[in-house]
């Protein structure tokens, strides 16, 4: 628990420093996932209207690479609502169970922490 909060005070540190605002995402469609993952972009996969995962770089800090379903049989799975603005949102919340534990909305392309 303590290393979770420890690399999450690091992560805003590090956006302090780099100018992102906190929870400012920029959203990529493709079909694969490049080999290096940028921080504040969400990666949505798929083909045309079809989608399959979405991933990012956790925000916590901690540099996990998550990844999120797409696919309405599987679970845990998340659904994708894509806004006029070009950002997009997920559904449910995105919990690690593990590592840093983060957890949070991902909600028209900003982080929500959970309390």
């Amino acid at each position: 628990m303590l290393r979770g909060m420890l690399q999450r005070v690091l992560g805003w540190i590090t956006r302090l420093f780099t100018g992102h605002p906190r929870g400012a995402y920029r959203t990529v469609f493709m079909e694969e996932l490049p080999d290096r993952l940028e921080e504040h972009v969400i990666y949505i996969l798929g083909e045309g209207e079809y989608t399959w995962s979405a991933a990012i770089i956790c925000p916590c800090g901690c540099r996990e690479i998550l990844h999120m379903s797409l696919h309405k049989e599987g679970r845990p799975r998340w659904e994708l609502t894509r806004h006029s603005d070009g950002t997009v949102s997920l559904t449910p919340s995105v919990w690690r169970k593990i590592g840093c534990q983060s957890h949070f909305f991902f909600e028209r392309g900003r982080i929500r922490w959970c309390k």
